[in-house]
């Protein structure tokens, strides 16, 4: 499950009213210890580690992700700020 913390309108979702177009934050719940980060518009993908574990309590990983997610963040923004791509529709 993943659960989308952050989304930040690419600059050709902005520039086309394409809500979609967007870099999304999310917490890979079955995978803890990751923000992963993820372009909708082009391939671009980052993470960021957290240092969580599987054992940790939720009032834990709150806390780790609390700490990781303002460079988490500016990732995206600035990924979101220079992004152009359209995805090729088959």
């Amino acid at each position: 499950m993943q659960n989308i913390i952050a989304r930040y309108l690419t600059a050709a979702g902005s520039g086309t009213s394409n809500a979609e177009l967007t870099v999304d934050i999310t917490d890979e719940a079955l995978k803890r210890g990751r923000l992963s980060l993820t372009c909708r518009g082009c391939t671009w993908d980052d993470s960021h580690e957290t240092g969580g574990y599987y054992d940790d309590t939720d009032e834990q990983t709150a806390q780790r992700i609390a700490e990781t997610l303002p460079a988490a963040r500016k990732s995206a923004q600035e990924h979101a700020e220079k992004c152009r791509a359209l995805p090729i529709e088959a």
